[in-house]
């Protein structure tokens, strides 16, 4: 019988407690919480945006536990190829190749399989020359051997677009495009297997260090071009419909984690840089003034994405004439 009324104690307790627990509001224990499988293109600082949020407690504050897949930079292709086939639910990487993939799909009479429920990092986009390489004008460029993360790059977009300002173009300046990892570029160009490269930053602080590369482009310094956001939260309309709640919360927890970016302190945003995204701390700290990760405003993101990025994937038939913004763009799927 005291058995009996010792398990019955204990039975009580843990009961009180639980209902303690609830009656507090707490936060739900991490394997409560909803998982989320997400592709998170490993690339630049640009990118930054999804690892804050991971160690800074923003997704789990908002109730969502994200499983992370690193996607190498140079393989951002594979990111929407994986949503659409179900293996991933989201992916935080370029938008590029969802339009290419919504386009087809819409040119066979079917609706478009993805989408792109917010956007962020503008201008990311810069230009690093080996340092013996002359340059004053676009001139200068003519026939160098140019790295790109690939030919879909979001960064060669946008250079495409500056290169259209200025009334030229890659192939008039007769450019030839390499295909290099972003953690492959400043080796590459140090050891003169390439003559210069489009990326974010880190890299081109990392080339810069080596004494050997200079950055000849900025952001800053490509006009409308250098303003289009980089980054885009891509989605199955299919999983995003049925999951709706789920993916509004991890919307949320970017948006925060993209309202607290400013106040976080530079050291704090290197070590997490440095952690997820490798490279020397210094380095990373030396770029930190030049990114901006962070979420845009979606319909103004919009529109600034879709006159430089997308106007010149259409005249290049890259995507059908008749492709609109509602194609690509759903951002009431997180809301």
């Amino acid at each position: 019988m005291l058995k009996r009324h010792l398990l019955d104690r204990r039975e009580v307790l843990a009961a009180t407690a639980a209902l303690a627990l609830a009656g507090t509001g707490a936060p739900a224990r991490a394997q409560d919480l909803p998982k989320i499988r997400v592709g998170w293109l490993r690339s630049s600082l640009s990118l930054v945006l999804h690892p804050i949020a991971v160690e800074e407690g923003f997704y789990k504050k908002n109730g969502v536990e994200p499983v992370t897949r690193a996607i190498r930079s140079g393989d951002g292709s594979i990111g929407p190829q994986t949503v659409m086939s179900g293996e991933l639910d989201v992916y935080i990487g370029v938008i590029s190749d969802v339009a290419k993939i919504n386009s087809e799909s819409l040119e066979v009479g079917r609706a478009p399989p993805l989408a792109v429920v917010a956007l962020g990092s503008p201008g990311a986009t810069n230009l690093v020359l080996r340092s013996a390489l002359p340059y004053s004008t676009l001139d200068d460029l003519k026939g160098l051997r140019i790295g790109v993360s690939s030919l879909g790059s979001a960064h060669l977009v946008t250079f495409r677009r500056y290169l259209a300002e200025q009334n030229t173009t890659v192939e008039r300046l007769g450019l030839r495009l390499v295909a290099v990892g972003g953690g492959d570029m400043p080796p590459a160009l140090v050891s003169n297997q390439i003559d210069g490269f489009l990326h974010s930053q880190p890299t081109p602080a990392i080339a810069v260090a080596t004494g050997q590369a200079k950055l000849v482009l900025a952001p800053s310094q490509m006009g409308i071009a250098g303003t289009s956001p980089n980054v885009g939260i891509i989605v199955s309309r299919r999983w995003a419909a049925a999951n709706k709640a789920t993916l509004t919360k991890l919307v949320a927890a970017l948006g925060e984690a993209s309202d607290a970016y400013p106040s976080i302190p530079r050291d704090r945003v290197v070590e997490i840089a440095a952690k997820h995204l490798g490279g020397e701390p210094d380095v990373i700290a030396a770029s930190h003034a030049s990114v901006d990760p962070r979420l845009v405003s979606p319909q103004t993101g919009a529109d600034i994405y879709w006159s430089v990025e997308m106007t010149a994937m259409i005249a290049r038939g890259e995507v059908g004439k008749n492709f609109q913004q509602k194609d690509l763009f759903d951002f009431a799927l997180a809301r």
